[in-house]
């Protein structure tokens, strides 16, 4: 069964890569996956191929209109966009994203037909304090309240540990496997509805053998390898 590999390039890349980029996609990308990337927004318009689905890294809270910076769902929505970034830890940390900007940035989603990539995760004193579970059922249950079963149906949940990113330390598959279904069952029992649930977090060609092992893992979410078309393709194909 294929599941869901999304590449975020985070600010990554520049006009003269992507080129060399979209032609080792094309070369060496198998179809054993379903692949969305997320390019830079300036970079969207050029990230065209029959290899992968369009993704944005993030999105306005506003509809159209006087913004000046901003991007919204309907930009992106006519610009093939399909999938979209929402509330990465790094949106959280860096910009002071709260639940109600991340649960705002849904709901433009939803409005335009946008697949929404929900981040959630735990830091590193949440971890040892044994918050883990605390700190996802609060962040699901205040970003995802009030929207419709039909609206939840579409969303994807990419569980992130803040610990992890950049580190190269991964949680052990039995953590991972045992997170996954908390956060499945917390849809479920709260909204009726089951969602994909992708793994992020210092995923790289090194440990992709264990992270296949996760039995209940629908994908990834992979960051800093993906910015390498040749290595992206390798954790495609070993997974």
């Amino acid at each position: 069964m294929k599941k869901l590999v999304v590449a975020n390039h985070k600010a990554n890349l520049s006009m003269s890569d992507i080129g060399d980029y979209i032609f080792n996609i094309n070369t060496n990308l198998s179809d054993k996956h379903n692949i969305v990337i997320c390019p830079s927004y300036i970079h969207i318009p050029f990230f065209t191929s029959e290899k992968f689905e369009l993704g944005a890294q993030d999105v306005s809270i506003y509809d159209n209109g006087s913004y000046t910076g901003e991007v919204t769902s309907e930009q992106l929505k006519s610009s093939n966009v399909k999938y979209v970034i929402v509330g990465h830890s790094e949106r959280r940390e860096l910009f002071d994203e709260k639940e109600n900007i991340i649960k705002l940035k849904l709901k433009q989603c939803f409005k335009n037909d946008l697949i929404p990539i929900l981040c959630v995760g735990e830091t590193k004193d949440d971890k040892l304090s044994n918050r883990t579970s605390q700190v996802l059922r609060r962040t699901l249950l205040e970003t995802l309240n009030g929207f419709s079963k039909e609206d939840l149906s579409k969303l994807v949940i990419a569980y992130e540990p803040i610990w992890s990113i950049g580190t190269g330390i991964t949680p052990t598959i039995k953590e991972i496997e045992e997170i996954i279904s908390f956060i499945k069952d917390i849809i479920r029992s709260a909204y009726k509805v089951d969602v994909k649930v992708l793994y992020g977090g210092s995923v790289k060609e090194e440990n992709i053998d264990k992270l296949k092992e996760v039995g209940n893992l629908d994908g990834l979410l992979i960051g800093g390898a993906s910015n390498n078309a040749i290595t992206f393709s390798k954790i495609v194909d070993l997974f």
